[in-house]
């Protein structure tokens, strides 16, 4: 181990005085698995070598032979593609390449609503009747497609199949190329449709000529999330090197439209440019897409990109609205008892499924699984999370599947809607029997731990030797333990965005507003980052993109008021109900941590005083499978949890177990919880009420008064907030004297009396007077409640 050791650090040092590399940047090279000189040179500068031989690829040289046949004899071909990135950027090559030799060939890409996925006889029949072709090529499809492929033949017609998915049992009897085709030479099996298009013009005219198309290659290889390496790195370097060349017209207007320059990186293609041509094939016409790259009249395209804007539109519309009938679905599940997330409704669009089920996957982290059902079957998508293998689950279940195909991390398939309750079962069990509940643990990977001061100019600018980075190849990600004087607030004009400074770097957190109290109030905080150079009126200056945030235990507040005032709202809660708790003492509390402690997800404990929270730490120990949150409870994960001073029930429907650590001062308040959880509550029966909550309340009607004109002036502002606490801080900006317990007091009987009320809006809610609303504040029983208390105390 030190002999090898001593020699990556002697290769260490050769790479940063060759290439004059910051030492961060090699170090993550050779992690990366670039252990030698040849192998770091091959990947800084890719070259011309890294376009293989075509010919190395099995059946190439009898493609050639065939379309040259076609060309002389002056044939009928038709290019059928894919509706998506790739399959259109491959039809394109092909269509462009042939028009470029004054032979003109039909095209045909299916509709996913009408013609469904790849190859079908019913399409196939259509072709026929409509272009009557000698010989069909396919692109980035059809490899699974032997039935097709003989009913083709049967009506005369030659298929040649191009295609780059996982090889099937049985491969179609006609001439077909995939690089992963067993008993070939060729040396890289990871192109996409695109890249074997490319691979076919190079085989017909060379790769000079095949450079050409180097652009929409780029393009295709990036969006199809294939590994930015070897081969593909090379595609995607020199195509986008040359898009100014060797990109169609639409193409360039389309990333003018998106505010894309001669800077866009392999991030801007993947997010940006990708999602709008995919915008037409998901919504029915991935001609609309092509036209981009094969018509050349500018008017013409203006009005198809802005058709195509119209689509992505309806597509985010689409899946908007569908991920919120997910929610709303999930809300009436317990989905502590699942291992995966598995619905459906005649409502949703099967062609935005997978993108809403990566959403949900992601935030819930569980493998997700989304059907549109129509004519007793759904059709849908799956994706997965960690290393669970989505397609091998879904294989063991083959006497329920119609149609099913994809791989490890995402699948599409198709089950009869009357299997669908033996196909959750089913998918959950075997989930369950071949995984541990570690399996299903959220992690935060980072490729480096630094400080602030290992962070300068130099490193930021040498980190773009990685680039292209995507797939296979991510940006590096960096890890940062933020110092406790590290300032974090809302941006000014974004709430839901927060900045955090520390020290020299300027940190951006996307919709991440949720994080602020946790930042504040826990004793270690880190954020997982990428790193850039931003420029700002002509001056550069180093900035961090937080890509997640990770924090410890929560420090006492400053200002324990806020606490025992979330703590007193509970007595505002007067809902009716009558669902069975259990109690606990001491010693069953020792249990419920333990049993937590071995199955990881599922249990929830609620803290309302900082004293419960402590209680919880002195018999949790230092275990760090618990998550810590105030106010909220922010992941969707459902692993063992911890909350002090819960704002809000959000997320609390994730857990099978709530264990409270604090008395609870009114029964409507668990009411309310179980009208939004099916847990099992438990309560302790060995603690009294702490009198501290109800010291210095109020129930004076002059202190009333001056709490209600500062809440009439604030609604009359319509300013929006996130909850309560957000409402006092606001309020209190201006008015040094009010305190939170008051603060609560005060407006929840209002809300109760329905003189104010709180409206959401989106992610944030707004304080709203009804001014027709006149009551006496003993009408409210809220109100009621705390004069007794305070004449007991």
């Amino acid at each position: 181990m030190e002999i090898i050791d001593n020699t990556l650090d002697v290769l260490k040092q050769e790479i940063i005085k060759k290439y004059n590399l910051n030492e961060i940047v090699v170090e993550l090279l050779i992690k990366r698995g670039f252990d030698t000189e040849q192998k770091i040179n091959h990947f800084l500068n890719p070259s011309e070598n890294d376009f293989h031989n075509p010919f190395l690829l099995k059946n190439m040289d009898k493609l050639v032979k065939r379309v040259n046949r076609a060309i002389e004899k002056n044939e009928k071909v038709l290019i059928f593609g894919d509706y998506d990135v790739d399959g259109v950027s491959a039809s394109a090559i092909l269509i462009k390449y042939f028009a470029s030799k004054q032979f003109y060939v039909d095209y045909f890409l299916p509709n996913r609503y009408i013609d469904g996925y790849g190859l079908t006889n019913a399409s196939i029949l259509n072709i026929k009747e409509k272009y009557n072709p000698n010989l069909i090529i396919t692109v980035d499809c059809g490899i699974s497609c032997y039935n097709e492929v003989e009913y083709a033949k049967s009506l005369g017609i030659d298929i040649i199949i191009t295609d780059h998915h996982d090889i099937p049992e049985i491969i179609p009897d006609t001439i077909v190329i995939n690089a992963k085709l067993p008993n070939q030479k060729y040396p890289f099996n990871y192109l996409c449709g695109t890249g074997v298009a490319f691979k076919v013009v190079q085989a017909l005219s060379g790769l000079k000529e095949a450079k050409k198309y180097l652009g929409i290659c780029a393009i295709a290889t990036i969006a199809d999330i294939v590994p930015l390496v070897d081969e593909n790195r090379a595609i995607v370097k020199f195509g986008m090197q040359d898009f100014d060349k060797n990109l169609p017209l639409g193409i360039k207007l389309l990333m003018k439209d998106n505010k894309l320059d001669n800077s866009v990186t392999a991030t801007d293609i993947a997010f940006k440019l990708s999602p709008k041509i995919n915008a037409a094939g998901r919504m029915g016409d991935a001609g609309v897409a092509l036209k981009l790259y094969i018509k050349e009249d500018k008017h013409y395209l203006e009005n198809t990109i802005e058709n195509i804007n119209n689509l992505n539109a309806e597509r985010q519309s689409l899946c908007n609205r569908v991920y919120e009938d997910v929610i709303e679905k999930l809300s009436h599940i317990n989905i502590a008892n699942y291992n995966s997330i598995v619905l459906y409704s005649k409502k949703w669009d099967s062609g935005i499924l997978g993108i809403v089920s990566a959403k949900i996957a992601n935030e819930f982290h569980r493998p997700t699984i989304l059907f549109q059902e129509l004519d007793g079957e759904l059709k849908g998508s799956a994706r997965s999370v960690n290393d669970i293998d989505i397609f091998s689950a879904i294989s063991s279940l083959k006497e329920v599947l119609e149609a099913f195909g994809g791989h490890k991390m995402a699948a599409g398939l198709t089950i009869k809607t009357k299997n669908f309750k033996n196909f959750i079962t089913s998918i959950n069990n075997y989930l369950s029997a071949n995984y541990s509940s570690k399996d299903f643990m959220p992690y935060n990977n980072y490729d480096y731990e630094l400080s602030c001061e290992q962070i300068t100019p130099k490193l930021v600018k040498d980190l773009d030797c990685f680039e292209p980075c995507g797939c296979g190849n991510p940006k590096p990600v960096f890890n940062l333990v933020l110092d406790k004087s590290a300032n974090v607030s809302p941006m000014p004009k974004h709430q839901n965005h927060i900045n955090i400074t520390n020290k020299n770097l300027s940190i951006v957190a996307f919709n991440s507003y949720k994080y602020l109290p946790l930042i504040k109030h826990c004793s270690f905080r880190q954020v997982q980052l990428e790193l850039q150079l931003s420029n700002y009126k002509n001056k550069s200056y180093l900035k961090g993109l937080a890509k997640n945030i990770s924090t410890g235990k929560i420090e006492k507040p400053k200002n324990n008021e806020i606490i025992l005032g979330e703590y007193l709202k509970q007595i505002s809660f007067s809902n009716i109900g009558n669902k069975k708790i259990e109690t606990f003492n001491k010693q069953k509390l020792s249990s419920l941590i333990s049993k937590a402690k071995n199955e990881l997800f599922g249990t929830l404990f609620v803290c309302s005083s900082f004293d419960g929270y402590n209680e919880f730490l002195r018999e949790c120990g230092d275990d760090k499978n618990f998550q810590h949150y105030i106010y909220e409870v922010i992941s969707n994960s459902g692993i063992n949890s911890v909350i002090l001073s819960p704002t809000n029930f959000t997320n609390f429907s994730l857990y099978k177990n709530i264990v409270f650590l604090d008395t609870i001062l009114h029964k409507g308040y668990l009411n309310a919880l179980a009208n939004c959880s099916n847990a099992k509550i438990y309560i302790p029966n060995y603690k009294k009420i702490d009198s501290a909550i109800f010291k210095n309340l109020s129930i004076d009607r002059n202190v009333f008064g001056q709490y209600f004109k500062l809440f009439s002036n604030f609604a009359s502002t319509h300013a929006s907030f996130y909850n309560e606490i957000d409402l006092y801080k606001l309020i209190s900006n201006s008015n040094k004297n009010i305190n939170f317990k008051q603060f609560i007091f005060c407006l929840y009987v209002f809300i109760e009396l329905n003189i104010l009320s709180l409206e959401p809006e989106m992610e944030v809610m707004s304080l709203k007077e009804n001014k027709k609303v006149v009551s006496k504040l003993t009408n409210s029983n809220f109100y009621n409640q705390i004069s007794l208390i305070l004449k007991t105390i």
